[in-house]
Order: C-alpha cells, then sequence, then structure tokens
C-alpha cells in the first residue's frame, strides 16, 4: 500500500502521468523493486526496507526529479554510512536545523498526498471509504492506546484466540510510520503518523463496497 501510494505522489511531484499503461507500469515496477530491496536486506540481517516517502518532498522543493540525480543520492548514502568520518559530520549537525528542513519536508509530503486525492472524481462510495479510513487513523492518531483494550470484554478465550486477539490488537495499535530524531541520534522527540490502521480499512472497504454504476460523480468544482 505505502509503495503505491508513494509512486503515485512521485509521478504527480514529477509531472508525469499518473494514469494509464505507462503509470501502471511504474507502479509494478516499483512495488517489484520494493519487494526485491525488502528480501536482500532481509539476507544481510536488517529490517526490511520500504520506499522512502519523503524523496517526494525533497523533488517538489528542488524540482529535480532526474534518476541520475536518485542514483548518485544512492551512492553518497552509501559513502556516508562505510565512512564513519563523513556520517559524524551530518550528526553534528544542531537539531534546530534538521527540525526545521524536516518540518517543511513532512508537510510537503502531505501536501502531495492531498494533491493525489485531488485527481478522483469523488462517489458517495469514494467519500464513504475515504471518511472510514480517517476515522481509524485519526483516532489511532490522537488516542494511541484506543485500540489496546478492545478485545477486554471476551474472559478467557483459548490460546489461539488469544494470539488472534493479540495480533490484531497490534496491528492497529501500531503506527504504520514513524520519524524519530532519537533513531538517528538527533534528539528525543518522537512523532509518529497512524495510518496503518487507516490503510488496511480503506483496503478492505474498496474490495468489499461495490461499484455503483449508475452513481453520479460529484462535481469537484
Amino acid at each position: 500500500m505505502e509503495a503505491i501510494g508513494d509512486i503515485t505522489a512521485s509521478a504527480e511531484v514529477s509531472k508525469v502521468e499518473v494514469q494509464g499503461p505507462e503509470f501502471e507500469s511504474r507502479i509494478q515496477g516499483g512495488v517489484l523493486a520494493d519487494g526485491i530491496g525488502g528480501f536482500f536486506s532481509a539476507l544481510f540481517t536488517v529490517t526490511p526496507l520500504s520506499i522512502f516517502a519523503q524523496n517526494n518532498g525533497v523533488i517538489a522543493i528542488t524540482r529535480c526529479a532526474n534518476r541520475g540525480a536518485g542514483r548518485w543520492c544512492c551512492f553518497f548514502l552509501i559513502l556516508f554510512g562505510v565512512l564513519g568520518k563523513i556520517s559524524g559530520v551530518f550528526l553534528a549537525i544542531p537539531n534546530p536545523v534538521l527540525g526545521g528542513v524536516t518540518t517543511f519536508l513532512f508537510a510537503s509530503v502531505a501536501v502531495s498526498g492531498l494533491r493525489v486525492l485531488s485527481y478522483i472524481q469523488f462517489t458517495r462510495r469514494d467519500r464513504f471509504i475515504l471518511a472510514a479510513a480517517l476515522c481509524f487513523g485519526i483516532g489511532d492518531l490522537l488516542v494511541p492506546k484506543v485500540f489496546t483494550h478492545l478485545f477486554d470484554s471476551v474472559r478467557d478465550p483459548s490460546s489461539g484466540l488469544k494470539g488472534l486477539f493479540d495480533s490484531i490488537t497490534i496491528v492497529l495499535s501500531t503506527p504504520c510510520m514513524s520519524f524519530s530524531l532519537q533513531a538517528y541520534s538527533f534528539g528525543t522527540h518522537s512523532s509518529n503518523y497512524a495510518v496503518l490502521s487507516a490503510g488496511i480499512v480503506a483496503a478492505v472497504l474498496n474490495l468489499v463496497i461495490p461499484d455503483e454504476s449508475g452513481e453520479d460523480i460529484e462535481d469537484a468544482s
């Protein structure tokens, strides 16, 4: 789900088509590359890698969508990871500078997502799916422990059922994306964006709710 959304936003800020066979080919290639990257990262005993949404904000700010620039970025990231002295230079950047850059960067990512939504010709079905997904996403964001006691009313569940309940609770309570300054040794503040539950709800409803062929499309104007 994340790969499809990020690729769509990247195509939008890069001023290329976000519909049609060429766009669908980009989606297929991006999802395949994302899966291969996660596979090899697991072979190297690190956590699976995924597409980095913040690059969309970088493209929007710099107006540079050249693939060659992306390849050079990959080269320098590998170089900085191998040479610790160079990494230390970036670790020495003051927190206010990093905060100013990342705050605007993450806001640009959110704007890219809103821009992608603007391409949709909303129907009653689309409005319902989006509203239901936002209920879970925003609710989980505002009250992080809202799903912690979801199955407390079930008394003495079997071991298998308890495992299922625990899995559902973990999925609904764990943010899908998180940006932690502490993880990058830049500070101690952590900000989580609870979108996993919203994405699951939207995907399930999109598969379950049938299309209405005679449904009127709302005028965006």
